[in-house]
């Protein structure tokens, strides 16, 4: 049986970025929900305590399985995304986890 994927991008510009910033790439995000196979939960914010090492920005997303995850990347809305993150002085941090019993340890309702 397949595992849902929990995929986590934290973003960081060397410069503070202005409302701009933030607003392009919250309307790009947005274009993935319903259009994106397999994704199963969306979120996009600003950091707001201060405690993220400089990262401005975090990307989560959730796939139905590791197959969804994989087909994401090559999708032409997330790839128009990478490009244009790809053509700015982005660090990124990625990290990917299975949602399982092991790592799922309190589950929204529970």
């Amino acid at each position: 049986m397949s595992q849902p994927v929990q995929h986590l991008v934290l973003f960081r510009l060397p410069e503070t970025p202005g409302p701009e910033v933030e607003e392009e790439m919250r309307r790009q995000i947005r274009t993935w929900v319903g259009q994106i196979p397999g994704l199963r939960r969306l979120r996009f914010g600003a950091d707001t305590g201060g405690r993220a090492e400089g990262y401005q920005f975090c990307l989560l997303t959730e796939f139905d399985d590791a197959e969804s995850l994989a087909s994401y990347g090559p999708h032409p809305l997330h790839a128009a995304f990478l490009k244009w993150v790809l053509e700015r002085p982005f660090e990124v941090l990625r990290f990917d986890q299975p949602l399982t019993d092991e790592t799922s340890l309190m589950e929204p309702g529970g």
